[in-house]
């Protein structure tokens, strides 16, 4: 596990468990020599600050190159849920799960602090109880004044938290993106990415929208108006847009769409993109328009009945569904309408041919 070239020397466990922590890491990195000079002990002092600032902010925790735990402070003991007397003593390995701790990639990890090579990341590790813990960290080998690794020293910090909550947040764009068709464009409207649902409400490949701008979804007449500059400019000042929109699928085919234009702000403030979350409704704008043209032609056939007029029909030919369905039953009236006063009139001519 270490490397056979370099033979490690040993930590010093000769410290009392009572001393503080940060005493310890001072000697760690402080010179070792026999007799000190001012600008020795102005070094020192230096160091002794800078490792009580760390001490006080972040988990910290001592190994032999082996792994074995030398110490931790009250912030290591915290994050992970134990008491010093618990760990002290015991491999790095408990705080990990079975199977990693198994296989070669972990070993392979301590080999690698062995020889001198530190390594930074973002960890999973387990706590007391087998709580999870995400933890931000580096391990730092420490070496002797002959070059030598002798001990490994890790400073953490606990990003459980922050963990969580952007899994919560990827989950929640994950439902989103499953349901919903989703486009990303920068503050000019130049087209990051689109989800497969967008790409197939609009009949294109990424390969073919990536790179180019918002406008090619729109009407000739629309992009070069004043509305639809002003419609970006008010995205780049940050503020969103939600309505229906009318746009141009590949091919110029007419797709209607539900969304919202949302801008999406850095950590000052201010908008670097914007997000449109869209749902396609195409289907049902038509079928509403469908609506209120069965809902004209109605009415211009029925004004035609009250004013003697019953040749008049619904064209029915455009229509599917209940819309159908509803205009038939309309033409059916009229032709009932139609042939009663047919008859009537016939009866009315019989008579009139009797009486004469």
């Amino acid at each position: 596990m270490l490397n056979q070239g370099t033979r490690p020397v040993a930590a010093d466990r000769s410290v009392p468990a009572a001393a503080s922590f940060w005493r310890r890491l001072v000697s760690t990195f402080a010179p070792h020599r026999s007799a000190t000079t001012p600008i020795d002990n102005a070094r020192i002092s230096d160091i002794e600050g800078r490792v009580k600032a760390i001490d006080r902010v972040q988990a910290v925790i001592e190994f032999d190159l082996d792994g074995t735990i030398l110490h931790a402070n009250d912030n290591f003991l915290q994050a992970l849920g134990y008491r010093l007397d618990e760990i002290q003593g015991k491999h790095h390995r408990m705080f990990v799960d079975a199977d990693y701790a198994q296989g070669a990639e972990y070993r392979e990890f301590w080999a690698k602090l062995g020889r001198g090579a530190f390594d930074v990341g973002e960890y999973r590790r387990i706590g007391k109880g087998g709580r999870e813990i995400w933890i931000q960290a580096s391990y730092n080998p420490v070496f002797d004044s002959l070059g030598r690794p002798r001990k490994v020293v890790k400073f953490a910090t606990d990003i459980t938290a922050q963990k969580m909550q952007a899994a919560d947040f990827a989950g929640q764009l994950a439902a989103i993106s499953k349901s919903q068709a989703v486009i990303e464009f920068d503050l000019a409207g130049r087209i990051l990415s689109a989800n497969e649902n967008f790409l197939a409400t609009m009949g294109y490949a990424l390969d073919e929208v990536r790179g180019q701008h918002h406008s090619m979804f729109a009407e000739d007449t629309y992009r070069n108006s004043a509305q639809y500059r002003e419609f970006w400019t008010k995205l780049g000042r940050g503020e969103y847009d939600a309505g229906v929109y009318r746009r141009l699928g590949k091919g110029g085919r007419e797709v209607w769409i539900q969304a919202s234009y949302n801008p999406i702000f850095d950590m000052n403030g201010k908008p670097f993109k914007v997000v449109k979350y869209a749902t396609d409704i195409t289907s049902q704008v038509r079928d509403t328009h469908a609506l209120q043209r069965a809902v004209e032609q109605t009415h211009a056939v029925v004004t035609a009945a009250q004013d003697g007029d019953l040749t008049q029909r619904i064209d029915t030919g455009d229509k599917t569904g209940s819309i159908a369905q509803l205009c038939e039953g309309i033409n059916a009236l009229v032709d009932a309408m139609a042939g009663i006063i047919g008859q009537i009139k016939v009866a009315a001519d019989t008579i009139g041919e009797g009486a004469r």
